[in-house]
């Protein structure tokens, strides 16, 4: 992708699709569902840290491994988005969005060790919280993958011109694989 360099003054810049550059409007609409994905992963990402630091026994090897790879996946995920954007060339904002996501899960785990001595997962208001909380995190990556995402990549227009037979096949192929890839790391944690 081409992240355009200074003196662009807000015009559309051209990407490595081959497609016409993209309006402000685009542009806009395109970072604020990659915030909104981002914030989604985010917060999951907090509760994901904590569960992994006051978790103990053999269930912990088990869960490390499944949360390793379930970051990694979610990571690529957010990191193709992130790099979809056409940000200026000296623009902050893609590290800051990755050092968000790189430091989410630690910033959990000091959390859950620090409330390891008060927080009972077992009790009632730790099973309300934690049910909360993953209802918040559920909604809004719900959203976020469904309504934004794989709406804009299988449905929208740039879609229809991009992937065509074979390669649209593919796409909804790959998209099922992450989905069963996802759901057996799941069954683990």
């Amino acid at each position: 992708l081409k992240h355009g360099g200074g003196g662009g003054g807000g015009r559309p810049r051209a990407d490595s699709s081959g497609l016409p550059p993209q309006t402000p409007e685009q542009q806009k609409r395109q970072m604020l569902q990659c915030l909104l994905l981002e914030a989604g992963i985010l917060f999951h990402s907090v509760f994901i840290g904590m569960a992994l630091s006051v978790a103990t026994g053999p269930a912990f090897v088990v869960f490390l491994i499944a949360i390793s790879f379930h970051q990694s996946f979610e990571g690529l995920a957010l990191g193709s988005r992130i790099a979809a954007i056409q940000f200026p060339r000296a623009s902050p904002r893609p590290w800051l969005m990755v050092l968000a996501y790189g430091v989410t899960t630690p910033f959990g785990q000091a959390i859950g060790l620090f409330m390891h001595r008060i927080y009972d997962p077992a009790s009632m208001a730790g099973l309300i919280t934690v049910g909360v909380m993953n209802a918040i995190s559920a909604g809004l990556l719900l959203y976020s993958g469904l309504v934004q995402l794989l709406a804009e990549d299988f449905l929208s227009e740039k879609s229809f011109k991009i992937l065509k037979g074979r390669k649209r096949l593919h796409a909804y192929l790959c998209v099922v694989a992450g989905a069963t890839l996802m759901a057996a790391v799941g069954a683990f944690a």
